[in-house]
């Protein structure tokens, strides 16, 4: 337990009791754990450097606040260089090159080394036992991975090959599972002091999971290679045509998926049966808001899924009807011609000279040369056709899928 003792603040210098894990004077609001200051303290850092410090990381957090990363980025690494182990510079920097990185980087960047450097300061958290700090990591983290989620869906989106469908699956699986994580924690931190931000906390990292969830549920499009499509015949006229996959979870991994979902929903409802009828409406509402929103997100990219799949389908058996009438108009064209030559040859070597048929012969003849020609009209409108589907199912293949297009016009 910790001694009460008296604090000058390196601020105002108003002189304040303290007793407890935090200092916060009463003046003008400056406030500070125990255990930093005795690291201060330890470190000999003086009055001026500690008020420089503490104006700087008043700046910094301005500027992260205000997502303008560029300046926030260049303020803590100002703190560090007057101390190296503030531990809040250390991560919210380590942030915000991930976010400098996310909104530059032309290249795709994968978290798995973000997560793994992570791992060290998590442990310098615990550590710490500063439980408004932990708070304020947790929900830092929880930003970074919604965040890190929308850039993956986005950069999946446009480059839809296999290599970033695999990509996209293998880096959105571990930030759920560093989603479940989170709100485990949370959950067994069990603080009181705080218990209405941790409740918060968790509730938005459910909401989080479950949107997350939902992501990976649905997979990941990828274009397979080009190729060429053969019709009947085996002409190869539609000859840049490339097929639009979907990319699943494996059984295992969606088993997992399960798993971590479960565990959140148990402990969602955990928490909501805790919390007071005032604060339980508020975090509910809020929560069925985000999942339903999410649940939104999810069935409106089915849909636009399926009404792909049959627009694709549709413009490929037009393709295929159109060739089988090429097919029927060429033989019944050709089939036409030939009785009409046949019944002119006859009428020429006068077979049936005197015959009472003679007229009805020419007719015809006359007739199936006009059918001939008809059908030969009818044919080029076929081939018209079979260009235009085969035209629609390459232009498909140009990138018609990625712009988000009606399919049904």
């Amino acid at each position: 337990m910790t001694e009460e003792h008296s604090e000058f603040c390196p601020i105002c210098g108003n002189k304040f009791d303290v007793n407890g894990t935090i200092a916060k004077c009463p003046e003008c609001g400056w406030t500070d754990s125990v255990k930093s200051l005795e690291k201060k303290e330890r470190r000999g850092m003086d009055a001026d450097s500690e008020i420089a410090m503490y104006r700087l990381m008043s700046s910094a957090d301005a500027f992260f606040s205000k997502k303008s990363y560029d300046e926030a980025y260049i303020s803590y690494g100002s703190v560090l260089d007057m101390d190296g182990n503030c531990l809040k510079a250390v991560f919210r920097r380590e942030l915000t090159s991930q976010y400098l990185m996310m909104e530059s980087s032309s290249v795709y960047l994968s978290c798995d080394s973000f997560f793994v450097g992570m791992k060290d300061i998590k442990s310098r958290v615990v550590a710490d036992g500063d439980e408004k700090f932990s708070l304020t990591v947790f929900k830092d983290m929880l930003d970074y991975i919604s965040a890190r989620a929308e850039y993956e869906k986005k950069y999946a989106s446009v480059h839809k090959n296999e290599k970033t469908a695999a990509s996209y699956l293998a880096d959105t699986l571990l930030l759920f599972e560093h989603t479940a994580e989170i709100v485990r924690c949370l959950f067994e931190k069990g603080d009181v002091k705080n218990g209405k931000e941790r409740a918060v906390l968790i509730m938005d990292g459910c909401a989080l999971g479950m949107k997350i969830r939902g992501m990976l549920l649905s997979g990941a499009e990828y274009v397979e290679s080009s190729g060429k499509m053969e019709d009947i015949s085996g002409e190869q006229s539609a000859k840049n045509v490339s097929r639009i996959r979907r990319m699943k979870l494996d059984q295992k991994d969606e088993m997992q998926v399960d798993t971590l979902a479960g565990s959140m929903r148990k402990i969602k409802k955990e928490i909501l049966s805790e919390v007071s009828p005032e604060l339980y409406a508020e975090l509910n509402a809020e929560s069925e808001k985000t999942e339903k929103a999410a649940e939104r997100d999810t069935a409106e990219e089915d849909k636009k899924r399926a009404e792909y799949e049959m627009w694709r389908s549709r413009n490929e058996r037009e393709y295929i009807a159109a060739d089988k009438k090429i097919i029927i108009f060429d033989i019944a064209a050709k089939a036409t011609l030939l009785i009409a030559v046949i019944m002119a040859l006859v009428f020429a070597f006068e077979l049936i000279a005197m015959s009472n048929f003679m007229g009805q012969l020419i007719a015809a003849a006359v007739l199936f040369a006009a059918a001939n020609v008809m059908l030969r009209v009818l044919r080029k409108a076929a081939v018209k056709k079979k260009g235009f589907y085969a035209s629609v199912i390459e232009g498909d293949s140009a990138g018609l899928r990625s712009k988000g297009g009606n399919f049904n016009e």
